[in-house]
């Protein structure tokens, strides 16, 4: 179910620089602009892709927790249903061995978790078991994860198109909350298209937008319903790796392209990674070249998910694209 050469090399090319004009990509894709417009139209439409955004999580800013459930015997979907329609869970996926479902949380603050989120899950009576872990420090997200289609030269010119994290954390914007939950919808959308959604100026929402991603308190990704990346197995991990090894083990993990996590953790694993792969037996390749670059590394678990029903907030249909149905979380905390 890979998509075309074409699709995927503007997806590669949203995933370097989320916003970048269709006029900037067509220069370095070789396409007009207009061409590329429509494929991505159709590419949301069809939910194969789409651009997002998240609290973002540069200089030590948001919090990112870890939730294992496992559910009363033919519980599940009802507590699906309920886990789903929480904003401040981003993420939910079924897992085939230690956990039924894997939630990943992301807010301002740990806070925020304690008062929004632990609470759902303690009290809700067809879960019997739940298993909280916080992470310490964030290598990599999924707003980091790459194909690899375009040439090394196409990729440097157009990563030059976004400026990323350029500024330390300042006032946080009073429009941030209304600019997120037009970005969640729509990172691409305009200026225009958030002052109209929002009733804020153009120029306003412009300096906003701009303070918001440059001091990294949003984060934009452009994800992939993964049945179409060509990676259809995804793998989380959980290990313990020796402190002098660490650095070492986490330099192998970012070797992968399609890493999508990568976070130092509380409890009896010290380090969790999640990757997308081609097949289930590149499973043991990961362990294998884990085991050379951090000789000292243990896996306590490590669990292969069934089917993702939420990402970022996004709704998800069984075939890993996009329903179109957005929970969109808060930013207090």
């Amino acid at each position: 179910m890979e998509l075309p050469a074409e699709d995927l090399e503007l997806i590669h090319a949203l995933q370097l620089s989320p916003r970048a004009t269709w006029a900037e990509l067509g220069s370095v894709l070789g396409r007009h602009p207009a061409t590329l417009a429509a494929r991505w139209e159709r590419l949301r439409s069809d939910g194969q892709a789409w651009v997002t955004c998240h609290i973002g999580t540069a200089e030590g800013q948001g919090c990112v927790t870890f939730v294992g459930i496992q559910c009363r015997p033919g519980q599940r979907t009802k507590v699906l249903e309920r886990l789903c329609a929480v904003p401040e869970i981003g993420t939910i996926e079924e897992a085939a061995r230690a956990w039924d479902l894997r939630l990943t949380v992301l807010t301002r603050s740990w806070e925020q978790v304690a008062r929004d989120v632990l609470p759902l899950v303690r009290t809700d009576p067809d879960i019997l078991r739940s298993q909280v872990t916080l992470a310490t420090r964030l290598y990599s997200a999924g707003n980091n994860w790459r194909l690899d289609v375009l040439s090394p030269e196409q990729q440097r010119r157009i990563a030059a198109l976004h400026s990323g994290v350029v500024r330390p954390p300042g006032a946080t914007p009073a429009t941030l909350p209304q600019l997120m939950t037009v970005l969640a919808r729509n990172g691409r959308a305009s200026a225009t298209e958030i002052a109209a959604a929002t009733g804020t100026h153009p120029t306003t929402v412009a300096r906003h937008l701009r303070q918001a991603l440059e001091t990294g308190l949003v984060a934009l990704r452009c994800e992939l319903a993964q049945n179409y990346s060509g990676y259809p197995i995804g793998c989380q991990w959980y290990v313990r790796v020796p402190p002098a090894q660490l650095e070492a083990a986490v330099s192998y993990l970012q070797s992968h392209r399609t890493l999508r996590l990568c976070a130092a953790t509380t409890g009896d694993a010290n380090l969790t990674f999640y990757l997308w792969l081609r097949t289930p037996g590149a499973i043991a390749d990961v362990e294998t070249g884990l085991q050379k670059a951090a000789p000292g590394v243990q896996v306590i678990e490590s669990d292969v998910g069934v089917r993702t029903h939420k990402r970022t907030g996004w709704m998800l249909n069984e075939n890993s694209t996009a329903t179109g149905e957005m929970i969109v979380g808060t930013t207090s905390g």
